[in-house]
């Protein structure tokens, strides 16, 4: 698609009467398609802007200009023609078939969960409890992450599917449902969730019913080099799951029985086993339809006398040693010891909470202290101080218990869920931002740090946040600017604070610092290693604006460079007009494009007290070199 965008001045060529472009201005200047005045092609981008009427447009917006049959015709319809007009794809052939699929998975409304490159295992750590119903999301798997994709089965997804690991099809399967997916080994049958189907293995059939807590891994993903294929009886734009018929269900149901006896689901053995104790430990009767539930049960019995570490060590060793095929490394954290603590038991772990509470502001305390503060019984208070000291919240020595901290040990590399759910200010198409992140922002003193944090507090209310502002300045000149942008009571929380260093974020919230000052310049590492630690807590968004210095540079450079993803330096074009300026962005952590530093050009209402953006595009310092030496070089031939 950006090959036909780039065709806009081709387009105007050949539609604009007496259209004429100046190759030496700066930035090009052409006829404007919709006054005839002069326009002008914003650099680095497929877009124009008039410097009479104002109008920014792209070949789509000229197409409907220029052609009157093409006024009321979609962008995509567009596009198509434009496509065909100057025989350029607008996709390849896997952006199709992604594109396809995950329109596709959308309709149907399923949640979806990142998978293995060439693999079948989920990479995300306790996916179970997780959820992905976002295509753009879909998209950046596949296309940024190289991953494979799994569709969630139960009621999360409406869906059962049935997988059967052979080409032998039982004839009552056979014709059963319109959608099934072919597999490297055999096929899944795609019905409606059903609640009344276990999640089991039917080892003579080499049939899997895959439900709730389950996945299965879809087309476009690769699979041990195999691309996933689907069988799709029917139109893909409409057709749903259907319900499993009777004949079906009555015949899997009957492959499940063991000794005459129906089979339970999967949960109430894991619960049975571990209560009774009973679990065969007969390590020659695991195999892969049962792994799973063996190494769960037999957690679950370690559990009632080991803490969560020791059984952990066990239960890697016996799936090592013994259970053939292993489960891998992720299967088995994913699978098995992710789901441990369910099945663990202890009727006093809201006591324990409060212990570990109360511990945190004394620091240490004998069994009396803690009886006597929290009033409960003695033998619940030993019972909940036992259990503690069991999983390793506390150490005794001698008669007293310290606290202790206990590493958050992780392995889940990829997490995949923690975007940002909005569009950034200023800067939504220069890098990715997640949540956690913190964005830098600086300007001279007197040059409007106030009013640019309002009009990002105004760009996220417009987008149905409610964020959190904290003002250094008294006198409440931000109010002011508030409702020239049209914002009233109740659009977002606000606080005066003299020392915002000594703030407590709030939870998933978007908070705005304007400003942070901070008097001893060699504490700026430790102020912003607070706001890290807050951020990683709290899983916010922290945005914050200080002062420059005089000739526009940071007080703390080295700062620049270790905590912010983005940090930028607004800076006007003339500093006695106030109109015109830019961000000049130094480090960006995670740039959506080649760069590490750019430039986002603005221009300021002093009516409406807006700060816009002049447009989408961005232009780089080595572009803006580029541009001027082009230049240079047509006068030095015209000469």
């Amino acid at each position: 698609m950006d090959k036909i965008l780039e065709k806009l001045i081709d387009y105007l060529t050949e539609n604009v009467e007496n259209f004429e472009i100046d190759k030496r201005a700066k930035p090009i200047t052409f006829t404007c398609p919709y006054c005839g005045e002069t326009a002008q092609l914003i650099p680095n981008t497929p877009k124009g802007s008039c410097l009479v009427c104002n109008k920014n447009f792209n070949i789509i917006d000229v197409v409907k200009v220029c052609e009157e049959d093409k006024r009321t015709m979609s962008n995509d319809k567009i596009l198509d023609y434009l496509s065909r007009k100057y025989m350029i794809p607008l996709m390849t052939a896997k952006e199709i078939l992604v594109h396809t699929m995950l329109n596709f998975y959308s309709r149907l409304g399923f949640d979806l969960v990142p998978i293995a490159v060439n693999d079948k295992a989920p990479i995300e750590k306790d996916w179970t409890h997780k959820n992905h119903k976002n295509k753009e999301e879909w998209a950046r798997w596949i296309f940024e992450d190289n991953t494979n994709i799994g569709v969630k089965t139960g009621k999360i997804s409406n869906v059962t599917v049935v997988d059967i690991d052979t080409k032998e099809v039982p004839k009552e399967l056979v014709d059963s449902s319109p959608l099934v997916q072919i597999t490297e080994k055999g096929y899944h049958y795609v019905f409606q969730y059903d609640p009344e189907l276990p999640t089991t293995r039917i080892t003579d059939l080499k049939i899997d019913i895959l439900n709730d807590g389950k996945q299965f891994v879809v087309v476009p993903s690769v699979v041990k080099d195999k691309i996933r294929e689907w069988h799709i009886n029917g139109d893909i734009n409409s057709i749903m799951p259907p319900k499993m018929p009777d004949v079906v269900k009555k015949f899997l149901l009957s492959k499940m029985t063991i000794y005459g006896t129906e089979v339970q689901t999967a949960s109430e053995q894991i619960h049975n086993d571990i209560e009774n104790e009973t679990i065969a430990l007969d390590l020659d009767k695991v195999s892969t339809g049962n792994r799973n539930n063996f190494l769960i049960s037999y957690g679950g019995i370690l559990r009632k006398e080991l803490n969560r570490d020791q059984t952990e060590r066990i239960l890697k060793l016996t799936n090592k040693c013994f259970i053939k095929p292993p489960l891998s490394d992720s299967e088995l954290q994913g699978n098995i010891l992710s789901q441990l603590d369910k099945y663990t038991r202890f009727d006093e772990k809201d006591l324990a909470g409060r212990i570990l509470n109360y511990l945190r502001l004394v620091e240490e305390a004998t069994s009396v202290d803690i009886k006597a503060t929290l009033g409960e019984d003695k033998e619940k208070i030993e019972k909940a101080i036992g259990w503690l000291v069991k999983e390793g919240y506390l150490l005794k020595r001698r008669r007293v218990y310290h606290l202790l901290k206990k590493i958050d040990w992780k392995d889940d590399l990829n997490n995949y869920s923690n975007n940002i759910n909005f569009k950034m200010p200023y800067f939504h198409d220069v890098a990715y931002f997640n949540w956690g992140d913190m964005v830098l922002l600086g300007s001279k003193a007197k040059w409007g740090k106030t009013t640019i944090s309002v009009n990002m507090l105004k760009s996220l209310v417009d987008q149905g946040i409610k964020p959190y502002y904290i003002c250094l300045e008294t006198g409440s000149r931000f109010m002011k600017t508030a409702a020239h942008l049209q914002m009233k009571s109740g659009d977002f929380y606000w606080d005066f604070q003299t020392d915002p260093t000594k703030i407590e974020l709030e939870k998933n919230a978007i908070t705005i610092i304007d400003w942070l000052m901070i008097e001893d310049k060699a504490q700026t590492d430790s102020v912003m290693l607070r706001f890290v630690d807050q951020l990683y807590k709290t899983n916010g968004f922290l945005i914050v604006f200080m002062q420059l210095k005089k000739d526009g540079t940071w007080f703390a450079p080295n700062m620049v460079d270790q905590f912010p993803c983005l940090a930028a330096r607004y800076l006007y074009e003339n500093e006695t007009e106030g109109k015109s300026g830019h961000w000049h962005v130094d480090p960006i952590r995670e740039p959506k494009q080649h760069q590490k530093q750019l430039t986002v050009y603005c221009e300021y209402d002093w009516v409406t007290k807006r700060l816009n953006r002049v447009d989408e595009g961005l232009i780089t310092p080595e572009a803006k070199k580029n541009e001027e030496l082009l230049i240079s070089i047509d006068e030095g031939e015209q000469k």
